[in-house]
């Protein structure tokens, strides 16, 4: 039971990472998949549990319950109407945090398996960059597929001198856990196991920049030298330190940087253009104080109609719950990154640096509250409520390949 619990969380992040929009629809049966095995493992079998704390009871009592039904609560209030109401489109995502009871009470370690499958879509995203790099008439083909399913997008983009193509899945922000998690294995690891870690680190940063976004690219380059600046010495820190102020000097002297910064850059503009209609919104003092509530719609000049969701993710919360209650939002998503002041969750530490580079990626993304942004916020919680001792593993193409449950002690991590 404990085997099938595992593949079938291993599926769900395979289908999260690369469909977060769920077009193959498999996110809620695989969902349920896992309730039910983890069910009848706890009716049928005594062994393996652990204490779930209560505070993360309370934690997702408040993110899951309390605070969505407040928000449809005020959407009613405010006099929305339920034909067409797509609230409990996003209520249903925010029910894929619960996944934390049966990963914490089975004491699941998700960071591992995470990070493999995170791999696998830097090598989608690497073969997918060649093979449209390698012939226009492929491209073209590709560029078609990814307009009918909308999974992944081959874009050219270009910033003053800077000009290149990029491929880029829905999922390709959650790669950041994988280059954190491979950094700091290749910095505890030796002979081999060193080797591999940092092939698989280079792999993910690789698929991070080609994505293209200049969130990705800016944390996909940082993360690794932030890793490796927490957890070596002074002198490695401030020889990072001196290559980042090279860096922004020869982005500025180049224009590059200036060109990203443009108001008049396409991406720039529409999240400016949301800024400005969210302006006319917070002037109604009852949308300020109170929100619209959950799946409430306003009108988008920027995308000409009305919507429900923009990519100014943390003022999405403000619109729908208003000052009263947007801080408990704020303070729940912001609460794990407490764990870097904690000296005996060192070895965890590369989780919760990105997990924080995540959090800055979602100021400009609206995965954040998506069922896919909920499973590693799940993975993030977990590891912030429980104790999970992870045991020493040599990374080989044995245990790499098809992550048998024996090599992930003690499950899945």
């Amino acid at each position: 039971m404990n085997t099938l619990l595992r593949a079938n969380l291993f599926l769900l992040l395979l289908v999260a990472v690369f469909d977060p929009v769920d077009q193959t629809h498999l996110k809620a049966p695989l969902f349920v998949g896992v309730w039910i095995l983890f069910l009848t493992d706890i009716a049928i079998s005594r062994h393996g549990r652990y204490q779930v704390p209560a505070n993360l009871y309370l934690y997702m009592f408040i993110f899951v319950v309390f605070l969505p039904l407040m928000g449809l609560l005020i959407y009613l209030l405010r006099g929305g109407g339920m034909e067409g109401y797509e609230g409990f489109k996003y209520w249903k995502s925010y029910l894929f945090l619960t996944l934390c009871i049966p990963v914490a009470v089975k004491r699941l370690d998700l960071s591992r398996p995470l990070s493999i499958v995170l791999s696998l879509l830097s090598v989608a995203t690497i073969c997918l960059y060649l093979i449209a790099l390698s012939d226009d008439l492929l491209r073209a083909q590709l560029t078609a597929f990814a307009d009918a399913y909308v999974v992944f997008s081959v874009t050219d983009r270009s910033y003053g001198s800077l000009s290149y193509q990029s491929v880029y899945f829905h999922g390709t922000p959650l790669i950041v856990i994988a280059i954190a998690y491979f950094c700091y294995q290749s910095l505890r690891s030796t002979g081999r196991a060193k080797l591999w870690n940092v092939l698989f680190l280079m792999l993910n940063v690789c698929g991070m920049v080609l994505s293209g976004s200049r969130n990705n690219m800016i944390v996909g380059l940082l993360t690794p030298l932030m890793v490796m600046g927490w957890y070596t010495g002074t002198k490695t820190r401030v020889a990072i330190a001196v290559l980042l102020v090279l860096v922004v000097i020869a982005g500025f002297s180049s224009g590059v940087f200036q060109a990203m910064l443009s108001p008049y850059d396409d991406s720039n503009a529409i999240k400016l253009a949301h800024l400005h209609d969210y302006g006319i919104l917070f002037g109604d003092w009852k949308t300020l104080l109170f929100g619209q509530g959950l799946g409430a719609s306003f009108f988008s000049t920027a995308w000409g109609t009305r919507v429900t969701l923009t990519e100014v993710t943390y003022l999405e919360f403000i619109r729908n719950y208003g000052l009263m209650l947007a801080p408990i939002f704020y303070f729940l998503i912001l609460y794990p990154l407490r764990m870097l002041a904690d000296p005996e969750a060192r070895a965890d530490h590369y989780l919760f640096l990105a997990y924080g580079a995540y959090l800055y990626m979602c100021s400009g993304n609206p995965l954040l509250l998506s069922s896919s942004g909920m499973l590693v916020l799940a993975v993030v919680l977990v590891k912030t409520f429980c104790n999970i001792v992870a045991i020493p593993r040599r990374l080989t193409v044995a245990n790499v390949g098809v992550l048998s449950t024996g090599n992930l002690p003690p499950a899945l991590g």
